[in-house]
């Protein structure tokens, strides 16, 4: 098939070639003339001849004017059908020109960007790492300073624990040699505690003999007292008053003596206890030399090996020296006590002799009374006497005995006393030596104390100055990059020297794009915002798009996309070069009659009042476009103008109902409770920065819910709206929020109010609510 190559500016120049053509004949036909005789000749009929031919050439030229002006029309209209059609396609190239143009402009903006943010982040980064380097060297400097004390005080622990080990050896021979004094101390407790218990013995066997013999003779004097009838009251009374001395007297010894056995006892138990432990202690005491010895004897020994050693002899030291101070020396202390309390306990015997006399002489004068029983009596009494006398002799020559064996175990422990005594200025040289030790000990071990505390003071403030170091540079990786609009001074020029290597910047972003040909101009330009940039939508794509195309004969073909608030929905005005306006208007997610929860998207063709031409529809899954209905079907000749969401570029609040300019608002909401009818409202009121009041009103009423949108004076700026339906299986769908009409789209002349109006409750409600 032959390639056909169609000139529309060669159309275009023809067709206005052909009116300027028709435009001369309608001239030359327009042009009137007479054809006088005295011109032609004096015969008539060649005047009249020659007029006839001129008008009938004329109407030849009447007739060849509408042909031409046809003719003409039907150039230019192919000429911009054609230029229309290539125009739309070049168009289209130029936007994809232009978006690669200004993508690849922001990319290099972007780059040097982050190539100029890095060099200054290098630069403030090197900043903070001077700022901190005096620190960081005083904080070193304390560190060697204070690991030269702890090398200081570790010598000096070493001195010590030297000290400590001579002490010890010092006092292990000290300990072999109070070590007989010892066991004749323990030789000397037993003999005391073995008389002790002997004189116990003894007393009670004597006490037991008195009791018997007591018995007999107070039987004979039972015997007596039945003939000493008369004198029995007054020898009863004197015989109960002897009695209840003896009880006494008896009473008064077994206290005494299960007093002195009950301390005795006790002093004994304690003296058990502090026997194992010190038995315990020498136990010890031998493992150690043992372990010491085995540490001597074994090849390559250590100083931490031996320096844990002498640990537990100290250790072991001051346990011994604490358990002689605690219990040995008290304990020592208390059997001396107990032996001079024994001694004194005669004493306290004074009072009954003294009464025993008393009762002789009561005795004494009974007998007198007794002169029939006198004999009797008297032998009564003088055995009695006799007893009595038997048994003070008896216990004096026990007391005698026993006397001398205390002081002959007195003079033993007065011996081992001397004995002992010789060995204490040794055992106190070498108390404060060791006092002196542990004083130097204490001292070095507070100093150790001293040092870990400020070894952690140092580690905190080591620790923090890290962490504000790294904190530092943190906040420099997370501060935002420099912008000449901070009003703050560029880091990368502070000083000279910190950009060796400087480069040029490259070009803005560009706000259009423009290519001159022979044959024409491309444009393709975008909305810009008002701050003169680009305005972008929520994924950074420009909001609208608009590109005209002239060429040298004039025509001009202009093409504007727009991105309205709904997801995929946008509009396209096209003005052809015939002056023409089309809309074509899509809409992602249409909710209509047939499919009310939306999710079938609709394509309208509209003119320039939004008035649709056409409505096509997509098969779904993305299949092809149907055309539904047309007006250029004489059944369907008005098909109603496009929804309002579609007419309005952006509204004044978003589906959430919240302003949608993207300024700061404060925001005060306040809920009313339900009228009568149960219809509740909510009114929002947004303050923005400039002293701007925009006010929401959401009424919710059963299945209905509308929402207003007013200015400060309650004058409604947007209407809009949203149903309940119910579904076939009982659950309902909240249709989603849909602009229903706008302040923003021309009024008719019959009715310039926006939506049904705010009735006057509502709009009480709306005056009650400032931001």
């Amino acid at each position: 098939m032959a390639r056909m190559t169609v000139d529309y500016d060669l159309m275009y120049a023809l067709a206005r070639r052909v009116w300027h053509l028709r435009d001369e004949l309608e001239r030359k036909e327009k042009e009137k003339r007479d054809f006088p005789r005295s011109d032609i000749g004096p015969r008539q009929q060649t005047a009249d001849s020659l007029s006839d031919f001129y008008n009938g050439w004329r109407k030849s030229f009447h007739d060849a004017w509408q042909v031409l002006t046809d003719l003409g029309n039907l150039l230019d209209h192919i000429g911009k059908t054609l230029y229309d059609a290539d125009a739309s396609v070049a168009g289209s190239t130029a936007q994809q020109v232009a978006t690669l143009q200004r993508q690849q402009a922001e990319a290099d903006v972007k780059a040097y960007e982050q190539r100029m943010d890095a060099k200054r982040k290098k630069v403030q980064a090197d900043d903070l790492r001077m700022r901190y380097a005096g620190q960081e060297r005083r904080l070193r400097q304390e560190r060697a300073e204070l690991a030269k004390k702890r090398a200081a005080l570790e010598k000096r622990q070493e001195e010590l624990q030297l000290r400590q080990m001579e002490l010890a050896r010092r006092n292990d021979v000290l300990d072999k040699e109070q070590a007989p004094l010892d066991k004749r101390q323990e030789e000397l407790q037993k003999k005391q505690q073995a008389l002790w218990r002997e004189q116990l013995d003894r007393r009670n066997s004597q006490e037991a003999a008195l009791k018997a013999e007591q018995d007999a003779l107070d039987a004979k004097y039972q015997a007596l007292s039945k003939e000493q009838e008369p004198l029995l009251k007054r020898q009863d009374e004197l015989q109960k008053k002897q009695q209840a001395l003896w009880r006494e007297e008896l009473d008064l010894r077994h206290k005494r003596e299960a007093a002195f056995l009950a301390q005795q006892a006790v002093l004994q138990r304690e003296q058990d206890s502090y026997d194992a432990k010190q038995k315990s202690l020498e136990k010890k005491q031998e493992a150690l030399w043992a372990e010491r010895n085995a540490l001597l004897r074994k090849k390559n020994v250590t100083q931490a090996e031996l320096d844990a050693w002498q640990k537990k002899q100290d250790a072991l030291t001051a346990e011994q020296d604490t358990l002689w101070k605690q219990q040995g020396e008290p304990l020592q202390k208390k059997w001396e006590d107990l032996q001079k309390r024994q001694q004194e306990e005669q004493k306290a015997f004074e009072p009954l002799t003294r009464r025993q006399q008393d009762l002789d002489n009561e005795q004494e004068a009974l007998i007198k009374d007794q002169e029939p029983l006198a004999k009797r009596q008297d032998e009564l009494l003088g055995e009695q006497k006799a007893l009595w006398k038997e048994h003070r002799a008896e216990r004096e020559r026990l007391a005698g005995e026993q006397g001398k064996q205390q002081d002959a175990l007195d003079s033993e422990h007065e011996a081992l006393n001397r004995d002992q005594d010789r060995f204490q200025p040794w055992s106190q040289a070498l108390q404060k030596e060791q006092e002196a030790l542990w004083k130097d000990q204490g001292a070095n071990d507070e100093a150790l104390k001293q040092l870990g505390k400020d070894d952690e003071a140092l580690g905190q403030r080591e620790e923090e100055f890290q962490k504000n170091r790294a904190e530092a540079f943190e906040e420099l990786e997370k501060q935002a990059p420099w912008k000449p609009e901070s009003g703050k001074p560029d880091p990368l020029y502070i000083r000279r020297g910190q950009d060796p290597h400087p480069e040029a910047e490259p070009p803005p972003v560009p706000k259009e794009f423009e290519r001159v040909t022979d044959h024409g101009t491309i444009k393709v330009s975008y909305r810009l915002d008002d701050k003169g940039e680009i305005k972008l939508d929520k994924s950074g794509q420009p909001v609208e798009t608009t590109t005209t195309i002239t060429n040298n004969n004039g025509l001009r073909y202009e093409e504007t996309t727009t991105k309205l608030l709904g997801d995929g929905d946008y509009r396209t005005v096209t003005r052809g070069s015939d002056g023409s306006v089309t809309k074509v208007v899509m809409d992602a997610d249409a909710h209509v009659i047939t499919n009310p929860e939306g999710g079938s998207p609709i394509r309208y063709v509209a003119n320039e009042d939004d008035q649709i031409l056409q409505i096509w529809k997509q098969r779904p899954g993305g299949g092809e476009w149907e055309l539904q209905v047309s007006t250029d079907d004489p059944q369907n000749t008005w098909l109603g103008r496009l929804p309002t969401h579609l007419r309005v570029d952006t509204p004044v609040v978003d589906e959430t109902g919240r302003p949608n300019d993207g300024k700061t608002y404060t925001e005060t909401t306040r809920t009313f409770q339900p009228d009568e009818s149960g219809k509740q409202t909510t009114v929002s009121a947004y303050k923005a920065s400039d002293g701007s009041v925009t006010k929401v009103i959401t009424s919710v009423h059963d299945h209905s819910q509308t929402r207003y949108v007013t200015d400060a004076n309650g004058n409604v700026l947007e209407f809009w709206s949203r149903g309940v339906y119910g579904r076939e299986d009982g659950t309902t769908y909240v249709h989603p929020w849909e602009l229903t009409d706008s302040s923003s789209i021309p009024r008719q002349a019959w009715y310039d109010e926006v939506g049904p109006g705010l009735d006057p409750e509502e709009k009480r409600k709306a005056d009650q609510v400032t931001p």
